[in-house]
């Protein structure tokens, strides 16, 4: 079988996307600023504590706009350029297809070894679930756009977990007693994993996070965050095979246009809940049925949203004045996977109990906008490494590791 993608032309294989590294540093920085807002917590906060720390106006305005800017859009963003990131290694590679794949096999599961260690000090790692997902990758670069495109976008919108949830909503309702039981562990768990967040040492956290993996795979499936996942790794994918990145000057029109429409739905979603919300009441007061349309209509925004940034930061790009106010973004890009890994160890010491503690402490807008002199360090950070070294020290590793044996680190000296 042959790779059936035609290959870019040097100069393309030669220079590096350099949209998509600020892409790369956007979603981070999304990330980032969300997982601030939660005190680096990876699950719910007891709600007495969290409503007490989230009150008053600036609190709410803060709150507000993470929750309509950021939340579940930038960590789409990052799965998608996974997915897009795979398309680009095929096409450029000149292995034939089996010694690619294995290769890719063998990424993967480094990148796994990385996730399951990172996991054990932080329980919202993603790169444990990059690592498995990413097998299907493989599977689905056999088929065609087509049906790339379709499953992508099912899943990206969560509709089989979302309709599941409607059915059963309406068909077979839990009971009150049901709800409450449900209720009663969700609360007890968040009180548990606070409680080991703020008093636990180091090894406690370590434990704690050993022990949670039913819950976290609980969490994955029973969310349907996992079938998004995947599903935004296979948008990716498509949007790699199409090279609509690759040639973004010369399809600015393609993405004027999903920025235009992705504006419209956004339109459309906003009205469709105000419209749930008069006929239905507020989404928590509503029945479980209904609560599963709002989440419908959640999902929809959140992937317009993310479609929008995406265009609208392309856009920007192709303009100098817009490619030097995002450089920032695309340093930070370029080390994708050693920044994603330094927030978790900024966040911890900063937040957990073994550090500074201010997990339940500080407000959630002050812990909001930590977020930002933590990024203006991983920006400060990355421009140095980058002036010597071709790679971050993580993404040295991984490749060194995945192709068995040492890679060249230092930038080499220009020849004049």
């Amino acid at each position: 079988m042959t790779i059936p993608y035609a290959l870019p032309t040097k100069r393309l294989q030669a220079a590096r996307l350099q949209v998509v590294d600020a892409l790369r540093g956007a979603a981070l920085l999304g990330i980032l600023v969300v997982h601030c807002n939660r005190w680096f917590t990876a699950d719910a906060l007891p709600k007495q504590l969290y409503d007490f720390h989230a009150a008053g106006p600036l609190n709410a305005l803060v709150i507000g706009k993470v929750e309509l800017l950021f939340v579940d859009k930038f960590y789409t963003l990052f799965s998608f350029l996974f997915g897009l990131s795979f398309a680009l290694m095929i096409s450029r590679s000149h292995e034939a297809p089996a010694v690619f794949y294995r290769r890719f096999l063998r990424r993967l599961c480094i990148l796994g070894a990385i996730g399951l260690l990172h996991y054990l000090h932080w329980r919202g790692d993603i790169l444990l679930i990059y690592a498995a997902l990413g097998v299907l990758l493989l599977l689905f670069n056999r088929v065609s756009n087509r049906v790339v495109l379709l499953f992508g976008l099912l899943l990206a919108l969560n509709l089989p977990v979302n309709l599941v949830r409607i059915y059963h909503g309406w068909a077979a309702p839990p009971t009150q007693s049901e709800r409450q039981h449900r209720l009663a562990l969700l609360a007890r768990n968040a009180v548990t994993n606070y409680r080991t967040l703020v008093h636990g040492s180091y090894s406690d956290n370590f434990l704690a996070n050993a022990h949670s993996f039913g819950n976290a795979l609980n969490f994955q499936f029973g969310s349907g965050r996992i079938y998004q996942t995947l599903g935004a790794f296979l948008i990716g994918l498509y949007a790699g095979r199409r090279r609509i990145f690759q040639y973004a000057t010369e399809k600015q029109a393609l993405f004027r246009r999903f920025a235009f429409f992705a504006v419209l739905v956004l339109v459309g979603t906003k009205a469709l809940a105000l419209l749930l919300t008069r006929t239905y009441g507020p989404e928590l007061q509503a029945s479980d049925a209904v609560r599963a349309i709002f989440r419908t209509v959640y999902d929809l925004r959140n992937v317009a949203t993310t479609a929008f940034y995406i265009a609208g930061l392309t856009l920007l790009f192709q303009y100098w004045p817009g490619r030097w106010a995002v450089a920032p973004l695309s340093l930070v890009g370029r080390m994708a996977l050693t920044n994603y890994l330094l927030q978790t160890l900024v966040g911890s010491l900063l937040f957990f109990g073994y550090g500074l503690g201010l997990q339940g402490t500080s407000q959630l807008w002050v812990a909001s906008l930590l977020s930002l002199p933590i990024f203006m360090l991983q920006v400060g950070l990355s421009a140095y490494w980058l002036q010597h070294f071709s790679y971050g020290p993580v993404e040295w590793a991984w490749r060194s590791l995945t192709l068995g044996k040492m890679q060249p680190m230092r930038v080499r000296p220009v020849l004049s």
